[in-house]
């Protein structure tokens, strides 16, 4: 059984930027728990329950040298590798969802180095996954989006294709199969993608962040053929987004991080309620990976960034959409990807830091566990169901 970590961090609010001092009360604390994967290079996190037992496990996407991971909590937030041989060396990105119908979690893992095919990897229902064998596209694949694109009640995938590879839509035939669309959507040297209901017209867009270009966002008509809205968001080399509603309008907003040298300053953008996106004017630090969950369990969507050159860091949202820096530096080691969820049960969001190692030293993923209590009377929120 592994064991926690001592180490208690209290995450002390502070004014910065555009964001205004957060009260004691709605403070977040985390201790960190176990260090696990040692040695991996680690590009990628996905979480849900895997095994069927009703609660969140773990599937880590590593290149070479290491296979791919999938960890099984015992539900306490203590968590086994189960030693599988999911060999992805040129994996980028794991997304997980119910692709044949099955009822459980299966993974749609996109490739990037060298344009190897994406592949499909199918859950027994006991977190055990099999190699389909499909060769999707041959693209600089970064992660794919699941959701129903098409309207039949089955999840398809949008991928996110960078250097100047165009962005593609793969539909699902409900068993797990995809076929392109033969859409291509841009060339837009794509890091990542978040689908959402923008616009209000009941069916999922894409928001895309570009690399070293403007972002974004593709419009769905309903049957998964897209049209670029004609927007073009932001100036900044974006690398990550998670959407949510931040400002408590009822529609979606995006959180959008920002990595690159020179200009690492992440930003809010909200929407008027028909797909139309305009900033914030806040500049948030650095982010290669975002999530948004309610993490003082104040009923707001907070912001967990990490972040690949400096620690981690957590924003809290007052509600409006302003966030405040907690002055939180988690870790220090080179976090690729993080995923949220309560591992322990408990009603708080737990962290899992996926680390990218290198051949001259190890870094472990972090699992960071969140202290914080439940306010009396308010109800508390997640980003997304697992």
């Amino acid at each position: 059984m592994l064991m926690y970590f001592a180490t208690i961090l209290t995450l002390m609010m502070f004014s910065s930027g555009y964001s205004e001092e957060v009260p004691e009360e709605d403070q977040v604390m985390y201790k960190q728990g176990p260090l696990l994967g040692e040695g991996g290079v680690s590009q990628c996190v996905a979480i849900a329950d895997l095994d069927g037992d009703n609660d969140l496990d773990v599937f880590v996407a590593n290149q070479t040298p290491t296979p791919s991971k999938v960890w099984i909590n015992d539900g306490s937030g203590e968590f086994t590798d189960t030693e599988q041989s999911i060999h992805t060396p040129n994996c980028k990105g794991v997304s997980l969802g119910d692709l044949d119908g099955d009822g459980d979690h299966d993974a749609f893992i996109a490739n990037a180095v060298g344009q190897v095919p994406n592949t499909v990897w199918i859950n027994d229902g006991s977190a055990g996954f099999k190699n389909t064998g499909q060769r999707l596209g041959r693209r600089t694949s970064m992660i794919a989006a699941l959701g129903d694109l098409d309207g039949d009640g089955d999840l398809d995938a949008f991928v996110a294709n960078a250097w100047k590879s165009p962005n593609t839509v793969w539909i699902n035939d409900g068993k797990g199969q995809f076929k392109s669309t033969g859409q291509e959507l841009a060339s837009n040297s794509t890091f990542y993608v978040a689908l959402g209901d923008l616009d209000g017209d009941g069916d999922l867009d894409a928001y895309c962040v570009n690399n070293g270009q403007s972002d974004r966002i593709w419009l769905n008509d309903g049957k998964g053929t897209f049209s670029d809205s004609e927007q073009s968001l932001g100036e900044s080399s974006s690398k990550a987004i998670a959407l949510g509603d931040l400002d408590g309008d009822g529609d979606l907003d995006a959180w959008v991080g920002v990595s690159t040298i020179g200009k690492s300053e992440s930003e809010v953008w909200f929407n008027d309620g028909e797909g139309v996106f305009s900033n914030s004017g806040q500049a948030l630090g650095p982010a290669v990976s975002v999530k948004l969950a309610d993490l003082n369990l104040d009923g707001h969507l907070d912001a967990f960034a990490g972040c690949l050159g400096e620690p981690n860091q957590v924003w809290i949202n007052d509600g409006t959409g302003t966030f405040a820096d907690s002055g939180a530096r988690l870790g220090s080691r080179p976090t690729k990807s993080i995923d949220l969820g309560d591992f322990n049960r408990d009603g708080a969001i737990d962290v899992w830091a996926a680390n990218q190692s290198n051949p001259i030293k190890a870094f472990p993923n972090v699992v960071w566990m969140n202290t914080s209590k439940p306010k009396a009377n308010e109800k508390t929120s997640e980003s997304k169901t697992k």
